[in-house]
Formats: C-alpha cells, sequence, structure tokens
C-alpha cells in the first residue's frame, strides 16, 4: 500500500499526524484533503472488542501490546482487543468522530486493505460530489450491497465512508447493548455498519459508488495487488447497481418486473 496510491505525488494526501500538523498551523497552511491512517487493534488480550465498553481507557496507543512502536508515524494503536467484525470498525469511528471535532475533518472512511485506490478519482469525487461542513448530514456511501435479514441495503466493506455525525452516531449514540441487538446472527462487519447507520431516526443519504467504483478489490497476494495498481487506469469501474444476481435470481432469470 505504502508502494503504490499512498506513494502519488501529491500533497492533497498525507499521514494523519501530517494533517494535524498542517491544521494546528491554521488553514491558511493546510494542504492536504486526505489524512490516511493504518488501524491496529493493539489494546491485547484483557481489552474489550469494541471501546464503547471502557470509555475510561484511552482511545488509541502509543504501541502496540508486544510493544511495537510506529516506525512510519501513519499506525494508529486502538486501544481495544483485535478483531474483525465486532467492534474494531466502530471504535475506529469513534476515533474519526474525535478527530473530526479536534481537526475539521468532514468524512471519515474505511478501506480494506485488499483494495487498491485510484487516489486521483477519490480526490476528484470529493470535490464534485461530497459537500463540506456543515452541509455532511447523515451522507453514507460505498458499493451498494444489501441485508435480506435486516432488510437494508449497506456499503460493502472493501470501501465505505460516512459523514462525521453518523461516525458520531455509531459510536458514541448508540450503546453497545444497542449495537449487539442490531447486529447479524452471523456478525458482519459492513453489514452490522449499515444496520447501525440506518438505526438513525432521520433520512439517511446513501451514495452508491457500485456504478463509479473506483478501487480494485479483492486483491489478496502482491503480484495481484501490484497488478491491481497497474491497472488503475481502467478506473472506475461501473458495475450493477445492486447484486440483484444475489438478491433476486427471478429476476436475473427475466421473470422479474
Amino acid at each position: 500500500i505504502r508502494e503504490t496510491y499512498l506513494a502519488v505525488d501529491d500533497d492533497r494526501i498525507c499521514k494523519l499526524e501530517e494533517y494535524k500538523r498542517q491544521m494546528q498551523g491554521g488553514n491558511v497552511d493546510r494542504r492536504c484533503q486526505i489524512a490516511y491512517t493504518f488501524v491496529v487493534g493493539a489494546g491485547g488480550p484483557d481489552r474489550p472488542f469494541d471501546h464503547h465498553e471502557d470509555d475510561t481507557a484511552p482511545i488509541a496507543l502509543e504501541m502496540d501490546d508486544i510493544e511495537d512502536a510506529d516506525p512510519n508515524g501513519d499506525v494508529t494503536y486502538l486501544n481495544v482487543k483485535e478483531n474483525m467484525e465486532d467492534g474494531k470498525s466502530t471504535t475506529y469511528m469513534k476515533f474519526g468522530a474525535m478527530m473530526a471535532d479536534d481537526y475539521g475533518i468532514d468524512y471519515i472512511a474505511k478501506i480494506d486493505d485488499d483494495s487498491v485506490l485510484a487516489i486521483q478519482i477519490l480526490l476528484q469525487f470529493i470535490d464534485d460530489d461530497l459537500p463540506p461542513t456543515p452541509y455532511n448530514r447523515r451522507i453514507y456511501g460505498g458499493t451498494g450491497w444489501a441485508s435480506w435479514a435486516h432488510n437494508h441495503v449497506y456499503a460493502a466493506g472493501q470501501f465505505y465512508f460516512m459523514s462525521s455525525d453518523l461516525a458520531n452516531y455509531v459510536s458514541n449514540q448508540l450503546t453497545v447493548k444497542d449495537k449487539q441487538g442490531m447486529m447479524h446472527h452471523r456478525h458482519t462487519e459492513d453489514a452490522d455498519m449499515g444496520s447501525f447507520i440506518f438505526s438513525h431516526p432521520r433520512p439517511i443519504k446513501f451514495i452508491n459508488l457500485s456504478p463509479y467504483k473506483f478501487w480494485h478489490h479483492p486483491m489478496k497476494t502482491r503480484d495481484e495487488f501490484m497488478e491491481g495498481w497497474k491497472n488503475i487506469v481502467h478506473l472506475p469501474m461501473h458495475g450493477r447497481l445492486l447484486p440483484f444476481f444475489h438478491l433476486c435470481p427471478a429476476w436475473m432469470s427475466g421473470k422479474g418486473v
């Protein structure tokens, strides 16, 4: 990742610590638009999966539970037990909401480490389609998928984003008990996140990026990842609006509307 899309020569993308430094210098010094960080659950085996279960402890640590520090200066060590489906993402959204309050961040995004991102298209998408604060209310987006069990759409976990108010809602306003009651029988991080978001009492503005997908996924091996980076010029991809092949076989066989 650091050798590909994070290595582009564009000062509009920077490490989170550099973004914070620029914001502390005032907006006149800010060139960075996208602040990135790698996220690790580093609290060790005695910590909960979701930071909301123990709000008294710091949300982030200086190093992981075996005292490995970050040599690249671009890792956030969350003070939770490492996990994929049970609270790491909502804890990251809690951290993101805190950063948004302190440093004027409009949206929080999450991307899988096997997704290869077209940074230039993302920057253009931000400029063209994402309203800034204070107009960025209840906005959520990614490639559209759907939960039959919970009767809602959601953004697939390969890449999704939400406005900072939604990050605050899912991580601070919903309790752990609230979230546990909304999770799918088989905990599924992206589908569960959609359940949390669509529990909001006000309308959600969902941006479906399926017809405008600016990343390759999944790229599991190094060779696949580098091949995806080589083919980044072929993005964006224009896919189906929703996964009808999965949700409605009858429709796909020509028996639908």
